[in-house]
């Protein structure tokens, strides 16, 4: 039976009056802030690094809020070294984008591990100021390193796949592939790295490249 135009708009109206009581529909959901530390954890995680998150310690600036004990990245270590999160996520982007290149380029090879001097270190820089400091028995002074937050580590060589060992103590000056290949990874740490300093630098470096993530920015070349 066919309905009159009364009878529709009387329907019309009685349609619109339910719709008007229904609940609107529901907010998508907010997406969940990920934490910094952990998404760094998973960076490391991904880039298949060999770590270990370690608990926050130190006290004052001498600390490190989300440390990590990292054993090596796309290359092993010589020995495991504590530094915050993001040095380590730092050094594997170092050793994917500018180690194993350098490598390849300049003799053919992989680097199979990194050598370093240290890592983790609550002191003050160690420089002619603090050299002087403390032949003269006074305060060392001088402005808290890196090494104490976490931020730095000190490369002192490389061994290749073929069981070549290139050293900065030995090679820096020496010329020829390892001299070559140790500037081109100094120089192109200063793409990755804040501070960059080599034997060049002073006397103090003369046996590894210092790499750190630190306020300060210097290509100590």
């Amino acid at each position: 039976m066919l309905l009159s135009v009364r009878g529709l708009s009387a329907l019309l109206l009685i349609v619109l009056l339910a719709g008007c009581g229904s609940a609107p529909p529901p907010l998508p959901p907010k997406p969940a802030l990920l934490d910094p530390a952990a998404a760094c954890l998973s960076d490391l995680s991904l880039a298949h690094a060999t770590f270990q998150p370690l608990a926050a310690f130190g006290e004052g600036n001498c600390s490190i809020a989300n440390p990590v004990r990292l054993t090596g990245g796309a290359t092993a270590w010589n020995r495991p070294g504590v530094l915050s999160c993001p040095m380590a996520r730092t050094l594997v982007r170092f050793e994917a984008e500018v180690v194993q290149p350098a490598a390849h380029k300049h003799f053919g090879v992989r680097v199979k591990r990194m050598d370093h001097l240290g890592t983790y270190d609550c002191r003050t820089q160690r420089n002619e100021t603090t050299a002087a400091a403390a032949q003269m028995g006074t305060s060392r002074g001088g402005r808290l390193s890196e090494h104490a937050k976490g931020l730095a580590i000190d490369l002192a060589g490389f061994e290749l796949a073929d069981g070549t060992v290139v050293s900065v103590k030995k090679d820096w000056y020496a010329g020829g592939k390892a001299g070559a290949f140790l500037r081109e990874v100094a120089r192109s740490s200063c793409r990755v790295f804040n501070v960059v300093l080599t034997p060049n630098h002073d006397r103090f470096h003369t046996d590894h490249i210092h790499l750190d993530i630190g306020p300060h920015t210097l290509c100590g070349m």
